[in-house]
Formats: C-alpha cells, structure tokens, sequence
C-alpha cells in the first residue's frame, strides 16, 4: 500500500472563504507599482494571519486577494465558524491598516469577503501537480467567490449553507435571496455582523430546547456520589470519557443544574477547538466565571470584582492582585507587574488557581467544571494537573469531561475517577426520537434503522431528525412529524460528517488509508480481506489495524476460526467512503471482489451476492451481472424478495453491455425470473407488461423453444389472477404442448407443477391427481429433475397437490400421509414454500379430523415460517389456512381479523393470488355467519359465489354457494334451496366428496325451509 498523500484527491466538507481588495484596480492606478506592491504584501500578510490562526489553509493569492480553505487537508468540525472568526479577524485588521492608508497616501481602502460550505474535492489538481498544488475544485468554490463580488466593501457575505453551521455561533444578518450566476436556483445570503452568543454545541441545543434527557441515571447517580464526598470534604476528579456526540456536556449540564438547585457553587470553563493555539484559555475562562466578570465590564469594575472576592479569601492575595489584574485583561496603571518570565508566571498563576479554589476561608462546597480537553491548550493541562493534585481534603468536585484521545496525567490518582460513557440503548434511542419527532403511525420502526444507523449517540440521533426534516423525509414540526418517504437513501448530516471527518484525519496515513479500504470492503471484514484488497503486507496492516482499533474506528467482531473486524460506529464507514473519489473507490472495489474470490472458494454462492456488488461497483459490468445472477440463483424460493432484487439488478446491468449470446442470455432469463417471483411478491401491472414485452421480444427473437415455453408458463398465470380459471388452463396447456415438443424431462416436470395447481383452482381433482402422477412418474429417482425452475422440490409440490385432491376426494388418512411425504421431501431440499402450502394443508386435514388444538397450533408455527420466507403470496395462503381452522374450531372473530390480514396481504401483492379471493371472502361470510353478523354474512357470501363464477374458481363455488345458502336462512329470505342445489351439483359434478358431506349435513338441519 502506497503512503497516504493529501494531494491524492478526497472529497471534503469544507467552509471556502474568499477575500480581495474592494475597488483595487482603482486604487492600483493611484499608486505607484513599488508601492502599491508593498500596499499589497503587508494586506496579504493580515489576510494569511487570519487564516493561519484559525488553521485554514491559503489556498492561493488571487492577484488582489486570497482564497482559504478551511477543513483541508486536515478536516475540522467547525470549519464554518473558524472560516467566520478568520474573517472577522480579517475585517478588524484591515479596517485598522485602513486607517493608517487614509492617514499616509490617503487610500480609500476596504476589503469584502465571500463564504461559503460544502463538498469539494480537494487535492493536487492539473498536470504534473505536486504536493504543493493542493487546491479545492467544485462548486462550493465558485458560490464562495460569487459571495465575495457580491459583498459591500468592508462586509463579509456567507450563503445559507454557511450560514447553517455557523448561525448561533455568529451573529448573522438574514439579506434575503438573491440571484446567484451558476446557482440552479435563488441562494440566500447572510451578512456576517459579529460573534454569537453560543460557544458550543450545547449552547445551540439550549437555544433551540433541549431534547429529552434519557438513559443516564447511573452515570448521574455517579456524579452525586462524588458531590457527597465533596461535600464531606473528600475532594474528588471525575471525568466524563466519549466521543463526539454521546451526551458528555448534556450530563455536564443537568449536573450543574441540579448542584444550583441545592445552593451548591459552581464555575464553568471550557477549551475550544480553535483555541489550542491561546495559552490559558479555559483557566481564563474559569476565573472570569470565579470572579464574576461579564464580557465588556469596565476595567475599574472588573478589578474591583477581583479585588474584594480575592481578599475575602484570603487577605495574602494583597500582592497577587497586579498578576490576577494583568491575567484578566485589566491591568492596574497604579500598581504594574513586576517582571517575570513565562515560566515563572505560569507558575505563579498555577498557585494562585490553586489558593483560590483551596482557600481554608472557603465553607461552601464547590463545584468545577471544564468541558472539552482534548482541547485544552498545553500551560491550561499543567495548570488543571496542580488543582487536581492540591484539592485532596477539600470539599471541591472537579468535573471534566473530554474524548477518548486525551489521556489526563492524573489519571492514576487516588482522586480521580474516569467514567466512559455508553451510547443510548435502543430503547433510550426510541423515547428520544418519539420527544424529537413525536409519534405519528408513519413514524412505526423508524427507531429501529436509525439506532443501527447511529448506535445511540444522541447527536447524531437529532442531526438526523433534523436532516430528514430539512431534507422532506418528514413533513411537520419539532415532536409532531410524520414520515412521507423511506429514509434508506438520507445523507450523513454534513455536522455528523464534520466531526467524523476530524477524527478520519488525525490518523497517520497509512492507518486513514486502510480505513478508506475497509470502508469500501464491508461494515465486517476479515482481516485476510482487507490485507489482500489493500496489497500491504502483514506486519505493515497489523501496525496500522491496532491504531484504528485503539482509536475505536474498528473492532474485532472475532478472533476465531479467523480474525473478523467491524466498524464500530456505521456512519464512520459513510464517511470514510463518502470521502474517496470515484476512480480510486471503483479500484478498490474490484480488487475487493477479486480477493473475495481468492479467499473463500467454497462459499461463493453464498458471497455471490457481495462479489457482484464488487464488481458493479468496481465498474466490471459483464462480471457483475454474472454474478447477480449467481447470486439470484442461490437466493432461489427460499429468499424470493431477495431473489428478485437480485434479477433487476442483473438486468439493469445487462443494458449496458454490448449485445452478445451471453448478455441475451442474461437479459432474457432475468426478466423470465422476475416474472416468477412476481406472482409470489406482486408487482405493478405497468411494469409486469414490460417484463412481459421485453422477455417476449428477446425469447422470439432467439427462437429458442425452452425460453419460448418457460415464458408461457410464466406468463400464463396472467389469465389466473385477472380473469378466468379456463383461460389459464388452456395457456397452461399450450405450454405443457410446447414442453413435451422441447423434448426437455426438466421442462416437463416444471410446466407440469404449474399446471397442477391450475387444474387445482379450476377444481378438476381428476387432473390434478393425473397430472401430479405424471411428475412424480417423470422424475424417478432423480431429486433434482425440473428443481428451481418454478418450484424449487417439484416432487415435493406434486405430493402436496395430490394430498390436497384426495383430501377433497374425503380420503383424509392418504392425503395426511402424502402431506407428510411432502413435508419430509420440501425440508430435505430446503423448499420452505412448499412446506408452508403442505403444512396449510395439513392443519386443515387435522381440524376436519377433529384435532383442533394441534391444526391451530400447526397453523400458528406456519405464519412464523412465512415470515423467513418473505412471500406475500405464501403468507397469504397460509394466514386463509388459519382462518379455516379457526372458523371450523368456533373461533369466529379471530378468524374474521385473519381473514382480512390476508386481504391487506393481497392488496400489497397487487392482486397476486387473485385465485383466492372467493376462498377467503368464503371463509370470512363463515366467520361473520358463526359471529351472528348475518347481514354482513350475507352480503359476504354473495359477494363470494360473484367473484367465483367471475373468475371461473370452480373448486370455490361450491363451498360458496353452501355458505350463500347458510346466510339466507339465516337472513329468513328466499333461495336457500336454490343455492345448495347448485352447489350439490356442481361437487357432484367434480367429486369434491367433503364439501358434499357439508352440504347435506346443512340439507338436513334446514329441512323445515320451504323456499
């Protein structure tokens, strides 16, 4: 693996900031050329300052001014607000060298700054670039400096993108929309008016309210812990240990909360991101909280603070005071500092923090706070090492809190304890999305991709809420939302991606560029993988593994029986992927899918589907769709939603290929295959034609008689679901003719499954026994003869369909043992479709058997396994054999709810298992009947025995016109009789024997019915 060089090209969140001279070609012309060159030197100097302070990067002098970018190379979470402090710096300083021109060669001289976020690839762009032609491309550049020609002179404009992360932070003046050349659309523009009142996430979010505080009650009731022994004069340290994002300062502040709750003093500090580079920061911070000294108090005020609170003390602060006045920012004309070198003043000013917190005047308990040191500039660390050392014996509580990566030189105090924090449970992560967007039905589950999503870190969790809000994922307001579209394609929040992207980019190379390549191998990944994919050799990955795993990026998921690695949090694998540019990504793609390959050779079917990803990634179409098709093929019956996600994606890809007999191949068979699983899955009529066109015009044009014959098969379901039994059977028919002509004994076996249960709906058992006989005949002792095809064991199929003959025939101990022949044939070939039709089956031999509780039970067991299969169409099936065996145990109103779970089932399938429908609306008129609902029974049953003979569904006419019958005498109205001769003769006619024994048990107890 190459060394990681920043002008390899990234994508990078990023805040670009322009600056020029306002008018310069003007004031160039009153200058002489020597002159006006040093004009210019001494504002580019002010103007790189500003961004070196801020650690932005001058990307490049523009002529008359500059451009910066800040967040890369290295990335920063607040990009925004450093680009904005940099240019209020910027305005202050020039305003000042302003002053000075008008004053000397009497310039009028200003300058106007444009800002703007968002992605940009970042890198050493042109030919031959080098490492020092790192620069910023995109569009967020040419926004930043349209802002900058916008603004007024002496202004500096930020757009709404800016203006999104930084808004609380700074004070920003809403200018309204405007016209911006290059911008698809009207950019909103702000003007930058000075810093804001927030100095961290947690002031925002106080701004804004606070989400509901959850899942911290042990660490909360830690933190009391620790006050008590305070308060008993047993000084503690505690400090709060976790990433970015899970709650540090959250619980930092409903402590404080609660401490001036119960009278308890408390001073706040906290170090800042851009601030490493200013000594002394947060203990300045303390001391003016300490002293109670408000932003812009006149000196004389602010000394006076000082002064009387030191002295109160402890009058020994006497000759202190000139170094506390100086430290603060308000020095004393009438008493100046002595001389002292840095040294000796940190020192100095360390004892004194000390003496302050520890004064033995001091009755109150205290309470310390200083958030964020990882932070914390190098004099402030030495300074906080003292107090924590000199507090044992006091009643002070110092409480800190600061990201894994800092490691306090106190940890292994008697006095300190650390608490790392856990993200959320999933439950927590759930009361805390229904308080941010409320509980609408639309949002059921949404808790559960979210968690997974965010594993619990409360920011992240808002961020996203927030992002889907903004983003129309959600439409209402804070706590009140609904969901309007599925969120599986919502972006990473660019505030997520930015404290993410920080982290990726305090690695070394070599470690940020294995991350990069795990990202791209999977979320798990072994270790064999990634070295094979990342071409490093083993001692090298194993280096750069332990610092990712030390920095919680990675973790091993196992050590046996080889190493597997997970990234710990999913949204850093976004970013690290999001991160790399298409070329290189795609690269790694395909050597990720080649070494999948190398390493595992005997579980490629079940990896086809990953190989494929790979390789389509990877940019190897033809390879990709091979092996979607590959994977299509494993994924079978027993994964039909995944089987049929597989089949588009092969022929999505197949478009793109060059038309060849491969690629005909693939483009036929994957929409025959799509045709399959339709009617087990459902589908958009619109888009059934199309399959059904394209697969047509490709099967003709081949001439091939096996496509030719699987596509009628396929096809001929149509008639089935949408119009008429007779009309299926006959197309059923002309595809068995054009089998039996392709001479193919697997084609064969398949059409006939089909045909089996065509027959089956159009009530001819006489058929459907012969036609069963007939696979079972053609199969011999060969298993997998016609398997997968259409039906993945079709010996087990034909079993199931002759149980299901001869149990209407009222030969109830065959068709028990033939289910039973079927079930032991459908597990041994893994066939779960099958054996949840055969076990429907059999519930229902067993409860017209009279063995209720084991049928119900049975049943029951079938709904679990639908739901590993994932067919609609099966569910369906299984949830009406539910509905029977509750309606023949007198369980009328459950068996009413089953029966319309399988009609919302069916409505989801878009009319798939239409054959059913006169089944389920017979057994729900049943229902209704058994439950005393006679109207609606009534109207049921009609209804029933309608879209029977509308469709043709003769194995359910009878049993509806028995039902018709029932319901009418119920109703008292006329053609109760009429109705059970029909459905006499029609089981006569077809030899359904037990739904004859239904109808004369019915003739004879409504014998005193004259009509």
């Amino acid at each position: 693996m190459t060394e990681l060089r920043t002008d390899d090209g990234e994508r990078k969140q990023v805040t670009v900031l322009f600056a020029d001279v306002s008018g310069s070609m003007d004031l160039a012309e009153q200058q002489d050329a020597e002159e006006w060159r040093k004009v210019m030197q001494r504002f580019f100097s002010i103007l790189a300052d500003a961004v070196t302070r801020f650690e932005g990067t001058v990307d490049k002098f523009t002529g008359d001014g500059i451009m910066a970018v800040f967040g890369a190379p290295i990335a920063h979470e607040d990009h925004a607000r450093r680009a904005c402090y940099a240019a209020l710096q910027m305005l202050d300083d020039v305003s000042e060298y302003a002053a000075e021109l008008r004053r000397g060669p009497g310039l009028n001289f200003s300058t106007r700054i444009g800002i703007n976020s968002g992605e940009v690839v970042a890198g050493a762009i042109g030919p031959g670039a080098a490492a020092g032609d790192y620069t910023a491309i995109g569009h967020t550049v040419g926004l930043a400096q349209r802002m900058e020609a916008l603004a007024e002179p002496g202004k500096a404009y930020l757009t709404e993108h800016a203006a999104a992360l930084a808004s609380g932070y700074l004070d920003l003046e809403d200018l309204g929309e405007f016209e911006i050349k290059g911008a698809s659309r009207p950019v909103r523009v702000f003007e930058l008016a000075g810093v804001g009142a927030a100095r961290s996430r947690l002031d925002l979010a106080r701004e804004r309210g606070f989400s509901r505080f959850v899942g911290r009650t042990e660490e909360m009731g830690a933190l009391e812990d620790a006050l008590e022994l305070a308060k008993g004069g047993e000084g503690r340290a505690v400090g709060l240990i976790a990433d970015p994002g899970v709650g540090k300062s959250r619980i930092c502040h409903e402590f404080v909360q609660r401490c001036r709750e119960d009278g308890v003093e408390v001073f706040q500090a906290q170090a800042q991101a851009h601030g490493q580079a200013v000594p002394f920061m947060p203990v300045l911070q303390m001391l003016r909280s300490f002293f109670g000294i408000g932003e812009g108090e006149p000196e004389q005020l602010a000394r006076e603070k000082i002064a009387g609170r030191a002295l109160l003390l402890d009058p020994g602060f006497n000759d202190d005071l000139p170094l506390m006045f100086d430290f603060l920012g308000v020095p004393d004309p009438d008493r100046p500092l002595p001389q002292m070198n840095a040294e000796a003043r940190q020192r100095a000013l360390g004892g004194i923090v000390c003496r302050l917190v520890n004064a033995p005047t001091r009755r109150k308990t205290l309470v310390l706070v200083i958030e964020d040191l990882h932070w914390i500039d190098e004099g402030s660390n030495t300074m906080l090492a003292a107090l924590v050392d000199s507090i044992e014996g006091t009643n002070t509580l110092a409480l800190v809190n600061y990201r894994p990566e800092y490691k306090p030189v106190w940890g292994a105090s008697a006095l300190y304890r650390g608490i790392s924090l856990a993200p959320l449970a999933r439950a927590d992560t759930g009361e805390l999305l229904r308080d941010l967007a409320g509980e609408d039905p639309s949002l059921d589950g949404l808790d559960e991709p979210i968690h997974e999503r965010t594993q619990g870190n409360p920011f992240f969790i808002e961020e996203i809420v927030r992002e889907l809000a903004e983003s129309g994922y959600l439409e209402g307001e804070r706590g009140a939302y609904r969901l309007v579209r599925p969120i599986e394609d919502a972006k990473v929040p660019v505030t997520v991606q930015a404290i993410l992207a920080a982290r990726i980019d305090r690695l070394g190379p070599a470690s940020k560029q294995l991350l990069q390549v795990a990202s791209v191998v999977g979320k798990e990944l072994s270790v064999r993988a990634l070295g094979l994919t990342a071409e490093i050799e083993a001692e090298r990955i194993d280096r750069a593994l332990c610092d990712l795993i030390e920095a919680g990026f990675l973790y091993e998921a196992e050590i046996y029986p080889q190493r597997l690695l997970a990234f710990r949090h999913p949204l850093t694998r976004e970013v690290a992927y999001g991160t790399q540019l298409a070329d290189g990504r795609s690269a790694t793609h395909a050597a990720a899918a080649r070494a999948t390959i190398a390493l595992e050779p005997d579980r490629l079917d079940e990896l086809a589907g990953l190989v494929a990803h790979h390789m389509a990634e990877g940019r190897e179409t033809r390879e990709a769709a091979r092996w979607y098709a590959r994977a299509a093929h494993w994924a079978g019956h027993s994964q039909p939603r995944d089987a049929m996600r597989l089949w588009r994606r092969v022929t999505e890809l197949v478009a793109e290929l060059d038309e060849d007999e491969e690629s005909t191949y693939l483009a036929l068979f994957s929409r025959m295959l799509q045709l399959e699983y339709a009617w087990r899955l459902g589908i958009e009529q619109d888009a059934l034609e199309q399959l059904v066109t394209e697969a047509t015009e490709i099967a003709t044009r081949t001439g091939d008689l096996n496509s030719l014959t699987l596509l009628k098969l396929l096809t001929s379901a149509r008639p089935g679901v949408a119009e008429s039994s007779a009309e299926w059977v006959a197309a059923v028919d002309e595809a068995l003719e054009l089998a039996e002509r392709s001479g193919e004994p697997a084609l064969q076996v398949a059409v006939r499954a089909a045909a089996a249960y065509a027959h089956m709906c159009a009530g001819d058992l006489e058929r459907v026994e012969s036609t069963s006989a007939e696979i079972l005949e053609l199969m011999g002792d060969d298993p997998d003869l016609g398997a997968g095809v259409v039906i993945a064991s079709p010996r087990a199929w034909a079993l199931m369909a002759r149980g299901l003959a001869v149990k209407e025939r009222g030969r109830l101990d065959e068709a028990e043992a033939l289910f039973e022949q079927a079930l032991a044939e459908a597990t041994a070939r893994e066939d779960l479709e099958t054996e949840i039709w055969t076990l429907g089956s059999k519930s229902q031999v067993l409860v017209d058997r009279g063995e209720s509780a084991t049928a119900l039970a049975m049943a029951l067991h079938n709904q679990e396994l639908t739901e590993r299969l994932g067919d609609i169409f099966s569910r369906t099936m299984a949830t009406t054999s539910l509905a029977y065996v509750r309606v023949e145990r007198g369980e009328f109103e459950d068996a009413v709810l089953d029966v319309e779970r399988a009609d919302a089932d069916y409505r989801e399938a878009m009319g798939t298992g239409g054959e059913t429908e006169a089944w389920r609306g017979t057994l729900r008129a049943r229902a209704l009947l058994g439950a005393g609902r006679v109207e609606e029974a009534l109207e049921q049953a009609e209804d029933a025995v309608a879209t029977s003979r509308r469709r043709e569904m003769l194995w359910q006419l009878p049993p509806a016109l028995h039902v018709l019958a029932q319901a009418r005498s119920a109703a008292g109205v006329d053609g109760v009789r009429e109705a059970l001769a029909d459905a006499t003769n029609l089981a006569s006619t077809r030899g359904h024997t037990m739904t004859l024994r239904r109808i004369e048990a019915t003739r004879e107890s409504l014998s005193h019915v004259s009509s």
